[in-house]
């Protein structure tokens, strides 16, 4: 059973995976007067905004391929299949099996 941290953890990889920026080029647009709507806006892709001197504004967003690359190992740290460190010991420790079975055959 997953415990509560990794639960929220993978909850949010999935929204950040299905997440769209969206509402984060909707700040890029909004007056002072809409400035109540800022609570309704999803920005959980937004991980940087930079505005300088000259009025530019510059957003950065969480790299989405990062976030589905480490959700799909979640997946797979799940449903059991072994990642390289895992397989690795596995083969060791299958390796030190017929190791052991020989000497005794033998």
């Amino acid at each position: 059973m997953k415990n509560r941290k990794s639960r929220k953890a993978d909850e949010l990889l999935k929204r950040l995976a299905e997440a769209t920026p969206n509402d984060a080029v909707k700040l890029l647009f909004m007056g002072g007067e809409e400035l109540s709507l800022l609570d309704g806006l999803d920005l959980s892709l937004l991980s940087e905004i930079k505005r300088n001197p000259n009025g530019a504004v510059e957003l950065k967003f969480v790299d989405r391929l990062a976030v589905l690359r480490e959700l799909l190992q979640l997946q797979r740290a799940e449903s059991g299949e072994n990642n390289g460190e895992n397989s690795f010991y596995a083969a060791l420790d299958r390796a030190a099996q017929l190791l052991g079975a020989e000497e005794k055959d033998g």
